[in-house]
């Protein structure tokens, strides 16, 4: 009886062991987590959600869950990238675009509603007074918000610097403004855009415009 030669060992020194579907896994795991906790945040708030509650939501054990995020810090990090990653891109070329002045602020107005909306349930808590990590990206938008508005100044009122116009259209902009006009004064998302648009060019109107524009001169 003919015995089949055993096959050769490969020494473990020259094993390659492939372990992306392991990092992967974790990555997902991760990324639970992470998403668990902005959902917690939304609805209890983040001084009410605890590493147990999220542990339970996610579907793992509670050292799952320290193993991925040690700190509280950590933690509202991971959860603040989560939200921001996802948050709605303004339509800049579209805004910047439009024919004339007014259209282009109610685009504005609009994408900022848009914005409003999906950071509402995290910015509505005031999670931002208290966070660092939220804090830093409510910064961030109030930053994108006055450099969009320098541009749509710059593109209908030609080149310039206005101060008080820019600082009174990024402050009329705000999510506060509009939460409390929403929220506050009940009104409809329509109504409070109404109301934005008039203000923004009320604003505007205070600063005239350059005669060198183009989109100026051609109306």
């Amino acid at each position: 009886m003919k015995t089949r030669p055993s096959p050769k060992t490969v020494p473990a020194s020259t094993r390659r062991y492939d372990n992306s579907s392991r990092r992967q896994k974790q990555a997902d795991t991760k990324e639970r987590i992470a998403a668990v906790t902005a959902e917690l945040h939304a609805v209890k708030g983040a001084d009410k959600t605890s590493y147990a509650d999220i542990a339970e939501h996610a579907g793992v054990s509670l050292p799952t869950v320290y193993s991925h995020f040690p700190t509280e810090n950590d933690l509202f990090q991971g959860c603040t990238s989560h939200v921001g990653n996802r948050a709605p891109v303004l339509a800049v070329e579209k805004i910047l675009s439009a024919p004339e002045l007014s259209t282009a602020i109610g685009l504005l107005v609009s994408e900022m509603e848009r914005q409003h909306l999906y950071f509402e349930p995290w910015l509505s808590r005031r999670m931002d007074s208290y966070i660092p990590f939220l804090a830093d990206m409510s910064d961030d938008i109030r930053q994108q918000q006055t450099e969009l508005v320098k541009l749509v100044l710059q593109q209908f009122l030609g080149a310039g610097r206005r101060p008080k116009i820019v600082a009174g259209c990024e402050s009329t902009l705000c999510f506060d403004l509009w939460h409390r006009l929403v929220r506050g004064h009940c009104l409809s998302l329509s109504a409070a855009r109404g109301v934005l648009i008039k203000s923004l060019l009320a604003i505007i109107e205070l600063q005239p415009a350059s005669k060198s524009n183009p989109k100026q001169g051609s109306k």
